[in-house]
């Protein structure tokens, strides 16, 4: 069995997250300051947000070293934690409390311990790491513990997770736990100085020189490779110093670049790529005759020559029979000129390519106002099965007895049923001696729907809705969603 030269302790560079190798970069040490003031002066809720990798669970434990002399520490993991019972078990067990029993008794054993530390002038410090996974009902119970009556506020709730720890805190249900945010601190990967200084902080705190252990050039293929990840910054120079170590010798960029394979079984990135690749000698320029048969080779190996763009001349136009004549390929250089005709790069600027297809819109189209049955006379016929069907409604509603109509008046003609029915929009028809009548309701109008194969049998009926069942419906539509 293989045992490692070097022990944990002394590694320079491992993933997990300790703190006497924590390097105070500008971003992280000014959100550890942030976080540091909100929990002392009891601002309220810090939220810390950041990508993976960035230190977030690093500066949760600086927090918590620097906090334990005066407060009690619970640092939670919100990934293991799905329940109410859950969580307040989390937070007992860290602070040493007894957590075993019901939800209920569980809850109000840390309410009684957070009245217990403010009596005594301290508080509870709530460090939630992965706070992005935990359910909104736990968020809301950690709100609730900051309502707990207290002379001063005694809880403080520093949430890190990743930017959707933001967007769940943006839901309108969790209003009351965002106006409650006082912190906001934002976390980025190390730029290229960053990282030089990083990778040498963690080696010093190993007791360790960087110089010594990496070659001049590893810094750059480093960040190149890593883009200023911390975490992986710490995974491919760990794996770096393996691979260099089999030969007791110094990591150079090629093993930078073989432990980036061997960890990402990906290709290369670009920047690794070119410092991990060997020096190599000037190509051979190749012959007149491979140039002119593979031009595209070599392109940007040799500058072009000057090409002059100008008028064509008339004896040029003649010469080469109303076109212009192909020059022979001669090799460019600096200093050659163009000795062939001169060209002239004409662009058609013709009207619109789309006009035509509009030009004779509007052709062979009859516009007319119809405001009434006898304006369709001159119009051609035009029959389908809805036709048939609209007849026969029209013919069972002749038949119908009209009692309500015959109540007001003797009832109108057929021809002037019929008018209402096409002219109803305007609610007036034409009688035969061409003057206008009001219709006084629509009793015998016709309503005409789409896609109804048949008539409607049965009425349609109103029903009166209630605004309590629109919050019946609204929590069926909830729990079905669940």
């Amino acid at each position: 069995m293989h045992t490692p030269r070097r022990h944990p302790s002394s590694r320079p560079f491992m993933a997990a997250a300790r703190t006497q190798f924590y390097h105070p970069a500008k971003v992280i040490d000014a959100a550890l300051h942030a976080v540091e003031r909100a929990i002392r002066r009891a601002e309220g809720v810090a939220l810390v947000v950041g990508p993976p990798g960035t230190g977030k669970s690093l500066l949760l434990a600086k927090v918590a070293e620097h906090a334990r002399d005066d407060f009690d520490v619970a640092f939670l993991s919100g990934a293991r934690i799905c329940t109410r019972r859950a969580l307040w078990q989390s937070i007992l067990a860290a602070i040493g409390e007894a957590y075993r029993g019901d939800e209920g008794e569980l809850r109000m054993a840390v309410v009684e311990r957070i009245r217990g530390l403010a009596a005594a002038g301290s508080g509870l410090v709530l460090l939630v790491d992965e706070a992005h996974t935990l359910p909104t009902r736990l968020i809301e119970e950690l709100r609730l513990l900051t309502n707990v009556p207290t002379p001063l506020p005694a809880v403080h709730i520093v949430l890190a997770g990743s930017t959707k720890l933001e967007e769940l805190l943006g839901m309108p249900r969790m209003e009351s736990m965002a106006q409650r945010v006082a912190v906001r601190a934002y976390l980025e990967p190390l730029d290229h100085a960053e990282t030089l200084a990083y990778v040498r902080t963690q080696t010093r705190a190993a007791g360790l020189d960087w110089g010594r252990l990496f070659e001049h050039g590893c810094e750059d293929a480093v960040f190149a490779a890593t883009d200023g990840v911390p975490r992986l910054i710490n995974q491919l120079c760990d794996q770096a110093l393996v691979i260099a170590d089999d030969g007791g010798r110094p990591v150079t960029t090629a093993d930078i670049a073989a432990a980036w394979r061997e960890i990402q079984r990906l290709p290369v990135p670009t920047g690794l790529d070119r410092a991990a690749a060997p020096p190599a000698g000037p190509e051979p320029s190749p012959s007149p005759a491979a140039r002119r048969d593979f031009p595209h080779e070599h392109l940007d190996d040799e500058p072009l020559g000057l090409i002059e763009f100008g008028g064509l001349d008339e004896d040029a136009f003649e010469e080469t029979g109303g076109g212009v004549a192909a020059a022979e390929p001669q090799p460019t250089g600096l200093g050659e000129i163009w000795h062939g005709p001169d060209v002239e790069l004409v662009f058609d600027a013709g009207g619109d390519p789309f006009a035509e297809l509009f030009e004779h819109d509007g052709d062979g189209t009859a516009r007319a106002i119809m405001q009434g049955p006898g304006d369709f006379s001159g119009c051609t016929p035009v029959s389908s099965h809805e036709g048939e069907a609209l007849a026969r409604l029209l013919a069972s509603v002749e038949r119908q007895p009209q009692p309500a109509a015959a109540a007001r008046g003797p009832t109108p003609p057929a021809d002037s049923r019929q008018a209402a029915v096409s002219g109803g929009a305007h609610g007036t028809h034409d009688d035969d001696r061409g003057t206008a009548s009001v219709v006084e309701d629509d009793s015998d109008m016709v309503l005409i729907e789409e896609d109804l194969a048949e008539p409607a049998t049965t009425p349609t009926s109103v029903f009166a809705v209630r605004p309590g069942d629109y919050r019946s419906l609204f929590s069926r539509l909830r729990r079905g969603s669940r």
